[in-house]
């Protein structure tokens, strides 16, 4: 981890799709003042379940994986967040602890905001609010999808579903895929080497691509239709 130049939050690239875009100009600026900026190589941890949350986390680039620890000293991938995204902050509006841990899947560049300045918007802007609160059930509807998916979807089928979210967040160019083996399966709820033998499958029949660690999607039609088988 280290400081760098934050983005100027009016002319951020990720402001778009975030709930910034809700801002007003002063409360932008108030926003761009206040907060910190830094890189996190692949691999490092942005915060650590059960720590206490001090700050509001915006993803400018790259992509998180949010993990929790389970048994065995292992790990369930419990979201993928991209550019744009916010972590951390149902942990501050509950005054709680970090249920998961924030890991860089790959060089991340991430805005710290104070709590205090999240919690000015969540007082005074009431669009801000609003939009926030379709988030956090948009997010809670997601998570139950994905139980789902876990209890009925066969793991081709959940292994095709999380291809196509990963190369639709991917930063690459080519919307390659750059998640290990063994991420891609705690993702999914499985293990590496059933994960390694499906996405083995999907290559051999020209689904998708594989060069140097990185998954090309072929044929998205085809994927699409495996995520959807359910038996």
């Amino acid at each position: 981890m280290k400081s760098a130049v934050g983005p100027i939050c009016k002319n951020c690239k990720s402001r778009s799709q975030s709930l910034f875009s809700f801002c007003q100009v002063a409360e932008t600026e108030q926003i761009n003042s206040n907060k910190s900026t830094q890189v996190f190589r692949k691999g490092e941890y942005i915060f650590v379940e059960n720590n206490v949350p001090a700050a509001l986390y915006c993803i400018n680039s790259g992509m998180v994986k949010l993990s929790k620890s389970v048994a065995n000293g292992k790990e369930q991938i419990i979201r993928i967040a991209q550019e744009g995204n916010f972590l951390g902050y149902r942990s501050l509006i509950l005054k709680s602890r970090y249920p998961y841990s924030a890991i860089a899947l790959e060089e991340c560049r991430i805005c710290i905001i104070p709590k205090a300045d999240f919690f000015a918007l969540l007082r005074n802007n009431n669009d801000f609010y609003q939009a926030l609160m379709e988030l956090i059930c948009k997010e809670a509807d997601e998570a139950e999808a994905k139980l789902s998916d876990i209890a009925y979807k066969p793991v081709r089928s959940r292994i095709a579903e999380a291809l196509l979210l990963l190369a639709n967040a991917s930063t690459e160019e080519d919307h390659a895929i750059t998640l290990t083996r063994e991420d891609l399966a705690s993702f999914v709820g499985t293990v590496k080497e059933t994960a390694i033998r499906v996405i083995s499958e999907l290559r051999d029949a020209n689904i998708i691509s594989i060069d140097k660690r990185k998954i090309r999607i072929l044929n998205p039609q085809m994927l699409t239709y495996i995520s959807n088988v359910c038996d």
